[in-house]
């Protein structure tokens, strides 16, 4: 590898997933995406909010079906005229009145599949919250769906969209392959709500986060897990929301992710801390900071460093950045970043990780994949989509074919 592909630090350095057409019609740029946010909770205010204030969209309508929430989630969301955005109890029906070109959807995970099925049969594009549904059988019959529909479907994975994770993104891009990453979190929090009662919590709810960010920076995908969990006696969670989890990655490195919400003093950020080792160099991240470079060439890795430092330029992030995305794919007429055949992996390392840890032994991907699709095609009332399941020689080969 030469000196000059190893120094290489902007975004084109880093392997980027295909932006394959969609044969979808292609969303006017003349106009901003006119967008139904589906629940009214906490997600749904930030996502509303996040509408407002974007460039590429305006909120036409919030539904949820609690009375009197929608009409909530609008009045804080900043809109300019809060009486011009419609308010209902059925979201697919809400955009489709409204003529709405997606819908934005932070509903409870139980409730990602009704609705995005039934939207995605009404021809109308959806934007989900993490993680993609409840479980991973629900995850492959959406899979399933989106092919038979031919209606884009993204899944909001936030953390890619950190200039920092593109950084390292490109580092490793040209200073692999990797051998080893780790990903350390520690946030002492007690959550209220369903999370106190639901089982692995921080998996289920952390570490999606990681684990996508993990495949994004290494451009590798799952292939087996090991994991323990541990609930101690001073945690509110009645299950284990600390958790250590180690994959075996397709390009033969291993990725560990150390994560616990019960732990107090020298707090994590939100993003974890992330170091990573490689052929050609390593680098380190605080989670919040610009990314820490280093190679044995001491005047390439001061050359590294300065070019990531001088990177400042203010640019959307996190869900701000996810609807910028998805709508730039939309008019675009392309497969967005994050597309449900690009996100199933991520979601199965989380399930993976969980079965791993309940069954005490090394969970392999695909044997979790192959299961959840004989659940899958069991459950679906489609017969169409049914079909389209029995198709696949496998389902990581649907996923890349998809991809």
């Amino acid at each position: 590898m030469s000196s000059e592909t190893r120094t290489l630090t902007d975004t084109s350095a880093a392997p980027t997933p295909s932006a394959s057409l969609t044969g979808f019609p292609r969303l006017s740029a003349e106009r901003p995406a006119r967008v139904v946010v589906v629940g009214a909770g906490s997600m749904g205010s930030w996502w509303a909010r996040e509408v407002v204030a974007s460039g590429v969209a305006e909120l036409v309508g919030v539904a949820d079906l609690v009375e009197g929430a929608p009409q909530r989630v609008i009045d804080q969301s900043g809109a300019e005229d809060p009486a011009a955005v419609a308010v209902g109890t059925d979201g697919v029906d809400l955009a489709l009145e409204l003529g709405a070109d997606l819908i934005v959807n932070p509903t409870v995970p139980v409730a990602h599949h009704p609705i995005t099925v039934k939207a995605l049969h009404a021809g109308i594009p959806v934007l989900g919250e993490k993680p993609v549904t409840e479980t991973l059988s629900e995850a492959i019959s959406l899979l399933a769906h989106a092919e038979l529909t031919g209606v884009p479907f993204m899944v909001s994975q936030s953390r890619r969209f950190f200039r920092q994770v593109r950084q390292l993104r490109s580092f490793v891009a040209a200073h692999g392959p990797t051998v080893m990453t780790s990903a350390f979190f520690s946030l002492f929090t007690e959550m209220e709500g369903f999370r106190r009662t639901q089982d692995h919590p921080l998996l289920r709810d952390m570490g999606i986060h990681a684990f996508d960010t993990a495949r994004y920076i290494l451009d590798a995908d799952p292939v087996a897990v090991t994991a323990r969990g541990t609930r101690p006696e001073w945690s509110v969670y009645h299950h284990d929301a600390t958790v250590s989890a180690t994959f075996e990655m397709s390009d033969g490195s291993l990725f560990a992710y150390h994560g616990t919400w019960n732990a107090r003093g020298l707090p994590t950020w939100w993003n974890s801390e992330w170091r990573i080792g490689a052929q050609h160099g390593s680098a380190t991240w605080d989670g919040t900071g610009a990314p820490v470079v280093g190679t044995e060439d001491e005047e390439e890795t001061a050359r590294l460093q300065a070019a990531i430092d001088a990177e400042t330029a203010p640019e959307p992030d996190q869900i701000a950045a996810s609807l910028v995305e998805c709508v730039s794919a939309l008019r675009e007429g392309r497969t967005p970043m994050c597309e449900i055949h690009e996100n199933v992996l991520s979601f199965a390392m989380v399930e993976a990780a969980v079965a791993a840890v309940e069954r005490g032994e090394r969970v392999e991907i695909d044997e979790l994949l192959e299961q959840a699709r004989v659940e899958a095609i069991a459950a679906e009332a489609d017969e169409q989509a049914r079909e389209i399941m029995r198709s696949w020689g496998s389902v990581r080969e649907a996923l890349v074919a998809g991809s």
